[in-house]
C-alpha cells in the first residue's frame, strides 16, 4: 500500500493539466525536461505536497556531473496530474496506469500515450528532444525508463524518453535521489546502458549485442562495448590517460546487466550501483547530448577533458558510504520501444 486512501478519492480535478515552470534556460536553445507525478489526489495538489515533490525532483536531476555544471541548458516545466486514488494495486485509478510489477522485481510500467498527452500541455514542446519524468507517490523500491521511440516518418530514432521512478523512501531521501539520476539522466536524457550484471543472466545474446550496436551507430550508449580490445574499445582514448589515473578506467567484464561478452569502463558508477557519480565515459556523452541538443558546438574530446577537470575539482564525484551499501533489489534494464510518439487517442 503506498499511501492512505480517504473516501472514494479525488473529486476537484480543476488542477489537472496545469503547468509550472521551474527553470528556464539561460543558454543555448533549451532542452526540455517535463515533470508529472502519479497516484497524488487532489488533496497533495492543495496543500503544494505536489509541487514540494517536483521541486525536490528538479533539485536531484542536477546533482551529478556534468548536468550540475550545465544546468543552464536545460528548460524544467511540472505539469499537475491529479489521480483519483493514490494506491496502485489492482482496482485503483492513477492518471498513468502506472503498474509496479513488485516481489523482487523492480521494473514500472505506465501509459507513455498519456504521459505524452500531458508533456504536451507545455505550450510549443517538441516532444522529439523531451525527457519526460513521472514520479510515483509510492515507497516501493523500483524505477524503468522507455527510450527509442522514431519520427512521424518511422526514419529514425529521437531523443524522446519515459522514466518512471517512485519517491522509495521519501521524496528527500538518497534511495529516491539515487534511482531518478540513474533513471532520467543516465537512462532518460543520456541513453546510457546499465553497466550491472546478474549471474543468471550467462553471455550477453547476439541479438542484444545488434541492438546496441545500432544504438552506438547514432551516439547512445556509449558506456559499455561488446570487445576487450583496448585499442577499440569505445572509451579507448581514457586508457591510460594519467588525468584519470584516479577513476581506474579500464575494461571490465559484466554489463547490460549480463556477466559475460559485454564490458564497462568502471569497477563502479552511477549506472551499476547508482551510489556514486557516472564514470568519465559516461560523462563525455552526457556533455556531448547536453552540447548538441542546446545547439551549440560539438565538442572534441579535449574540450570535454577542460570541462571535466574544472568540474571535478570544484564538485568530486560521489563515492560510496557505508548506509549506500545496503542491497538492493535488481533493477529492470530500460525498454527500447521501437515505435512512434502517439497521443492517446481518448485525450
Amino acid at each position: 500500500q503506498e499511501g492512505n486512501l480517504s473516501g472514494d478519492g479525488s473529486t476537484d480535478y480543476s488542477a489537472d493539466g496545469t503547468v509550472r515552470t521551474l527553470q528556464t534556460a539561460t543558454r543555448g536553445r533549451g532542452i526540455p525536461i517535463v515533470l508529472m507525478g502519479d497516484g497524488f489526489m487532489d488533496v497533495d495538489i492543495a496543500d503544494g505536497t505536489y509541487d514540494r515533490v517536483m521541486d525536490q525532483t528538479m533539485e536531484f536531476l542536477f546533482s551529478e556531473e556534468p548536468v550540475k555544471s550545465l544546468r543552464d541548458y536545460f528548460t524544467v516545466h511540472a505539469v499537475t496530474a491529479v489521480s483519483r486514488h493514490n494506491l496502485f494495486d489492482e482496482g485503483y485509478e492513477t492518471v498513468f496506469e502506472s503498474v509496479m510489477e513488485g516481489g523482487i522485481s523492480t521494473y514500472v510500467m505506465g501509459n507513455d500515450s498519456i504521459v505524452m498527452n500531458y508533456a504536451e500541455k507545455v505550450k510549443g514542446i517538441d516532444l522529439n528532444n523531451t525527457t519526460a519524468v513521472v514520479i510515483l507517490n509510492s515507497t516501493r523500491h523500483a524505477g524503468t525508463t522507455l527510450f527509442g521511440y522514431v519520427n512521424d516518418r518511422h526514419t529514425e530514432y529521437v531523443e524522446f524518453s519515459v522514466a518512471f521512478c517512485p519517491t522509495i523512501e521519501s521524496p528527500e531521501s538518497e534511495a529516491f535521489r539515487q534511482v531518478l539520476v540513474h533513471e532520467a539522466i543516465g537512462h532518460g536524457f543520456g541513453k546510457l546502458l546499465d553497466e550491472y550484471a546478474y549471474e543468471q543472466h550467462g553471455t550477453i545474446p547476439d541479438s542484444e549485442v545488434k541492438q546496441y550496436r545500432q544504438m552506438q551507430e547514432i551516439g547512445w550508449a556509449a558506456n559499455v562495448d561488446f570487445t576487450a580490445d583496448s585499442t577499440a574499445v569505445r572509451w579507448s582514448s581514457f586508457l591510460g590517460d594519467t588525468r584519470y589515473t584516479d577513476e581506474r578506467i579500464g575494461i571490465y567484464e559484466g554489463a547490460c546487466t549480463y556477466v559475460k561478452g559485454a564490458y564497462r569502463p568502471t569497477d563502479d558508477s552511477m549506472m551499476r550501483s547508482n551510489s556514486c557519480g557516472f564514470n568519465a565515459p559516461s560523462r563525455r556523452s552526457l556533455h556531448t547530448s547536453v552540447m548538441r541538443l542546446a545547439g551549440q558546438h560539438t565538442p572534441s574530446l579535449e574540450d570535454f577533458i577542460t570541462f571535466d577537470l574544472a568540474t571535478r575539482r570544484s564538485a568530486p564525484v560521489r563515492g560510496r558510504s557505508v548506509a549506500d551499501r545496503t542491497p538492493r533489489p535488481p533493477f529492470a534494464a530500460p525498454r527500447w520501444t521501437n515505435r512512434r510518439i502517439i497521443k492517446h487517442p481518448s485525450l
